[in-house]
């Protein structure tokens, strides 16, 4: 099958995209990949040069700065596609002239012509507003079936800022609808996702890429902490850091890595140095996948404490709770939206609640006074995952 993606790309906080992507090429599909955003921060997962998949990236070129270059630009992608397609150009046209504006217009031609000339079998979304970009396409008669995968903020951030019929249309032409979690379903039941077109689909990740192991303290008595993720108020890295440094107090051999960055990373790092644990406790920014692969094994426990944010945004699945249970540490996480569906709560890991930095002081505590617990829970994690 022709397969189109709509997402960003790459983005390395989003590697359950990334994943689905090469193992549908694995399989034979033919897949091509259109950016929302070309985010490229300097650091790429591995299987980006593997796949050589920027060539199979579409980015759109930016309109000539001068109107009549904009629209010469315009009418000759109009004679080239016009003969062999038609009535989608003229359908596009009309679309264009009613809901968008004349400098807008012309540039969402140049956005819909690949889909015109791609005759692509399904156009995969991630994210709901993505999926919303996809409307026009249909209403101007490209075939291709569309399918919106749902994850967090979608449902949550996205819908408060835009009400709750910002998908209407969508739910309307949309051919399929996935979700990751009991806790999105619901959440699209109640605005209105037909559920004959609802499909639960996780988003997994590549267990014969995860070398398991059995986690134990080693030699050096050094127990190891680990939380990877962007440095936003959702990820709760605040009340990580928190009760890490109540933690590293009492337990002199407990270091505190974060992978990841954001626009929280000052404030945090200055919450480290107010408490005086910057020894212990080390921001590393984003690390390519070699890096991570080795913070994953050389760590003994995964700390991902999220949140709801102040503006209603909530994470979906957790991804990053499979990638460590798959290789066997012991997770501590919140009792926050699809994160009851992620772990095996008591027994792969713990759950507690949002901003509550004692229960989370209680659970480190536990692990780190019992590591003779941690090969049992690793086993269970990674035959949940």
């Amino acid at each position: 099958m022709k397969i189109a993606f709509i997402c960003r790309f790459p983005e390395l906080s989003q590697t359950f995209i990334l994943t689905q992507i090469t193992g549908l090429l694995d399989l034979g599909h033919d897949v091509r990949i259109f950016a929302t955003h070309f985010c490229d921060s300097g650091v790429r997962h591995r299987d980006v040069q593997k796949y050589d998949l920027v060539k199979r990236v579409h980015r759109i070129a930016k309109l000539p700065p001068l109107r009549i270059l904009r629209i010469l630009g315009s009418a000759c992608i109009v004679a080239r596609i016009l003969p062999t397609h038609p009535i989608m150009i003229l359908k596009a046209l009309r679309v264009f002239r009613r809901d968008l504006g004349p400098v807008s217009s012309l540039s969402f031609l140049r956005r819909v012509v690949p889909f015109i000339k791609g005759d692509f079998d399904i156009i995969q979304s991630h994210f709901g507003p993505n999926g919303n970009r996809c409307i026009p396409l249909k209403k101007i008669g490209v075939r291709a079936k569309l399918v919106t995968t749902f994850h967090g903020f979608d449902v949550t951030t996205f819908v408060r800022q835009n009400g709750n019929e910002v998908y209407s249309d969508l739910f309307r032409i949309g051919d399929l609808f996935t979700y990751n979690s009991e806790a999105t379903r619901q959440k699209l039941l109640e605005l209105g996702c037909p559920p004959d077109r609802m499909a639960k689909l996780p988003m997994g990740i590549h267990l014969d890429q995860i070398e398991f192991a059995e986690r134990k303290v080693l030699s050096d008595n050094r127990i190891n902490v680990l939380s990877v993720g962007r440095l936003v108020e959702m990820k709760g890295r605040e009340y990580a850091i928190r009760a890490m440094a109540r933690i590293i107090r009492q337990f002199p051999n407990v270091t505190y890595n974060i992978a990841g960055d954001g626009p929280l990373r000052q404030s945090l790092q200055e919450l480290i140095d107010d408490l005086e644990v910057g020894h212990a406790v080390k921001l590393l920014g984003w690390v390519d996948s070699e890096q991570l692969d080795e913070l994953y094994r050389s760590s003994h426990i995964f700390l991902h404490p999220s949140v709801t944010a102040s503006n209603g945004n909530m994470e979906g699945q957790g991804v990053v709770l499979a990638e460590a249970q798959a290789h066997g540490m012991p997770v501590i996480a919140t009792n926050h939206n699809a994160f009851p569906d992620s772990i095996v709560d008591g027994r792969s890991g713990f759950l507690v609640g949002e901003r509550d930095v004692d229960a989370l002081v209680e659970k480190l505590r536990y692990l780190v006074e019992h590591p003779d617990v941690w090969p049992q829970m690793g086993r269970c994690g990674r035959e949940f995952v």
